[in-house]
């Protein structure tokens, strides 16, 4: 019996073993479609939930949720990376490898199945082209029931093409693009309609660092959530459906709720590809981004021009193979691009210094579904040579940042013979006026105020895009010397990436600045000086920076308006008994500021029963007070006083003179809050909330139970074992005499026959 249930597992192996050779040799791969559960696509957050309809055969259903108010931390968000920009075949039924590509940008397809709503929000956070004081941006498209239909707001600028009709809000289509004399500034045109084919401009998403959204998770220190659906609502939850993000459908394919993964990953390229290098490691910055997997693998091919591919035949001649997809799909003609190839002289015709060649990458995703792109789509056609791009020695190379601000001019010997800024001056106006914008907020009544100025207070540098470019490398890949000075004080200096960018504002009054680029070969911007009528090139320094004619200086006057004090993240839970250190506040204030701490406990009106933080918070008022409940304050502590004597609170240890600690000894909710005296202006403060739960779970020590029953163990085991051969006894049956004989003489025969072979 066993040996024919041994027979029957063997057959079925060999079977599924030739069926994946014959897929192999057939190439049956699942390329186009696999079907996954809908559930890890999308988190749902709060009281948000998935409310997809029943499946029914032949009904078209879309993955759908249902919130309630934002407030109460309804909303649903997807916590991976989100292509914004990449390209594809312009040709996608008939690819060949001249295809030039084409452009393919962010969209996405959603339906409102009612209104029960009072806005809903899609937002999309980014990092971020210009540094702000939040360190990412959120950019948001609001829908609000009205007359007819759905109005459209794109940060704020209402839609002037009227409103969406009530038939049509069930399949709404946002989608994305740049305009073609702004490409890679960060700005991004919205577009709404209700089809590909009937998209308006809505608005524009500005202030985006890259190409895709970038997730960071709450562990971060700037967390990013790609996109939050989120509703503000007042009686019922409201009803919406994802359709589809980024060609990627969720329509529901079967009763399980399953989408069907047909969307090969794409293929996202942050920096600017110019040249490459001869000796250097080809090094493309790039993300692959999959819609529904989580893994994505990246194969890399190359192809030098003048250099073919050749196959070795059955009788040893070689033939070039000519570059081309075969019947299957697949890339032919193209050499492996190991990760760490590097292209030297014999890699090229002749043995020459260079030359052109061409990169592809092919990504495949957790499902099979694939796709190739060819990295010369990404760059920019003057950089290009017939398509191709160009390899050159680093050593031919002498190129430096140009300043878009001043036109450089020289004779036929390369010599300066006059820095002009006539032709650019309306550049220099522009960033002024850029720069004058982020010298200024609004406060709370909506008037234009200065920043705020003192210790831990920045002026974040508007975006430079524009106005500088180089030869080897693009605007997102140069490192950045901010040259700043206060009048009556000396130049100072910060450096970094684009998006870092800030000057350091601690006392009021007026400031300049200017900025010099270095490329990615470590090259920065040469000055132009001017000594006894003649212009000479040289290297910028802090001594000098000023004195440069190519480089342009801007101004901004920043005025002291009172402390502020940032607002408080989120405190841990807390328990009794156990020590809580409250994090800190931050403030920003002149120096010779004074501050004040108190500590209160929660005590909630009779027959109210608070759950959170947030109920809390809602009811409170601005002179300190709750609706709720009451605060009552727990003294500092005080040596001298008696235990039970009045207002000992001496069992908190709070002393925040010397620690900003306090041991819990009730449960319940503490508030912290902080004065801060200024001397200037009026007092400011703020506060944080702690929820205080039950006593501490208490780990158990390491146990030493197995050290000292060691021999006990060992006698154990032993009898276990005794156990075993007896069982082993009794149930296997020795096999008989003439079982044995005849065995022994199937292994002589079996013997005989390996003997005879040799």
């Amino acid at each position: 019996m066993i040996k024919k249930k041994i027979g029957i597992l063997s057959l079925f192996v060999a079977f599924a073993l030739c069926m994946a050779a014959l897929c192999v040799s057939f190439d049956l791969r699942a390329r186009a479609e696999s079907n996954i559960s809908s559930t890890g696509i999308f988190t749902t957050l709060g009281g948000a939930a998935a409310s997809n309809e029943e499946y029914s055969d032949g009904v078209t259903r879309y993955l759908t949720y249902t919130t309630g108010d934002q407030d109460g931390g309804d909303s649903v968000v997807l916590r991976k990376n989100v292509a914004l920009k990449w390209y594809t075949f312009a040709d996608a039924e008939n690819p060949t490898v001249t295809d030039a590509g084409t452009e393919e940008y962010f969209s996405l397809e959603i339906g409102f199945k009612d209104t029960n709503f009072t806005d809903f929000t899609v937002a999309l956070e980014t990092t971020q082209m210009s540094m702000s004081k939040a360190g990412k941006t959120v950019n948001e498209i609001v829908f609000t029931p009205a007359e007819g239909g759905i109005s459209v707001a794109v940060n704020g600028v209402e839609w002037v093409h009227g409103v969406i009709a009530e038939a049509d809000m069930g399949n709404i289509r946002i989608e994305l693009s740049e305009a073609k004399d702004a490409v890679g500034y960060g700005d991004f045109i919205v577009s709404v309609g209700t089809s590909e084919e009937d998209m308006l401009q809505a608005g524009t998403f500005k202030n985006i660092g890259r190409y895709y959204a970038q997730y960071a998770s709450s562990s971060a220190d700037t967390p990013i959530t790609p996109l939050t659906f989120k509703a503000n609502t007042e009686e019922a939850n409201t009803v919406f459906e994802i359709r589809s993000l980024n060609g990627q459908s969720f329509e529901l394919v079967d009763e399980n709720n399953n989408v069907r993964d047909n969307v090969a990953p794409a293929l996202v390229i942050d920096s600017e590809i110019r040249q490459l290098f001869l000796g250097e490691q080809v090094s493309i910055e790039y993300t692959a981004i999959d819609v529904c997997s989580s893994s994505v693998t990246t194969n890399r091919y190359y192809l030098v021009d003048g250099m073919p591919v050749k196959e070795t035949g059955d009788d040893g001649t070689e033939t070039e193979v000519t570059p081309a997809f075969d019947e299957d799909g697949e890339l032919a003609g193209y050499n492996d691009l190991a990760s760490d190839k590097r292209f030297f002289e014999t890699d090229f015709p002749e043995n020459a210094a260079g030359g052109t060649l061409s990169i592809a990458f092919e990504l495949t995703d957790g499902n099979a579904n694939d796709a190739y792109y060819f990295i010369e789509w990404y760059a920019d056609d003057a950089v290009l040579s017939e398509g191709h791009l160009r390899m050159v020695l680093a050593e031919t190379v002498d190129a430096r940042p140009l300043s878009g601000f001043y036109t450089v001019n020289e004779d036929s010997s390369g010599t300066v013979t006059s820095v002009d800024e006539t032709e650019f001056g309306d550049r220099i106006e522009a960033y002024q006026t850029a720069v004058n914008d982020a010298a200024v907020t609004e406060d709370e009544d909506g008037n234009t105020v200065s920043i705020q100025v003192g210790s831990g207070a920045y002026f974040y540098v508007p975006s430079l895009k524009p106005y500088f470019t180089d030869a080897t490398c693009g605007y997102t890949d140069m490192e950045f010397t901010v040259y700043y000075r206060k009048a009556g004080t000396d130049t100072q200096t910060v450096s970094g990436d684009y998006d870092e960018l800030r000057i350091p504002v601690e006392t009021e009054g007026y400031y300049e600045f200017c900025v010099v680029p270095t490329n990615s070969a470590g090259n920065a911007m040469a000055g132009v000086f001017e000594r006894g009528g003649s212009y000479y090139y040289g290297d910028i320094e802090t001594s000098n920076v000023w004195d440069a004619e190519n480089v342009a200086v801007f101004g901004f006057t920043v005025k002291y308006n009172g402390a502020v004090i940032e607002e408080p993240e989120e405190e841990e839970v807390g328990y009794v008994d156990v020590t809580y250190t409250v994090g800190d506040f931050e403030i920003v204030a002149l120096s010779g500021y004074e501050t004040q701490y108190s500590l209160y406990y929660f005590v909630p009106n009779d027959g109210v029963t608070v759950s959170s933080i947030d109920e809390i918070k809602a009811a409170e008022q601005a002179d300190g007070t709750n609706t709720l409940g009451t605060w009552r304050k727990i003294n500092e502590y005080d040596a001298d006083l008696e235990d039970g004597a009045e207002g000992n609170d001496n069992d908190y240890s709070w002393s925040p003179d010397s620690s900003l600690s306090f041991i819990p000894q009730e449960t319940g909710f503490y508030k912290v809050e902080i004065e801060v005296d200024d001397k200037y202006a009026d007092t400011v403060s703020a506060y944080k909330i702690i929820n205080v739960t039950s006593q501490a779970d208490i780990i158990p020590g390491t146990s030493n139970w197995l050290r000292e029953n060691v021999l006990s163990v060992v006698f154990l085991c032993v009898g276990a074992l005794c156990l075993v051969a007896i069982v082993v006894l009794l149930l296997v049956k020795p096999k008989d005499k003439a079982t044995v004989e005849a065995e022994r003489a199937r292994k002589a025969e079996l013997k005989a026959k390996r003997e005879n072979r040799k």
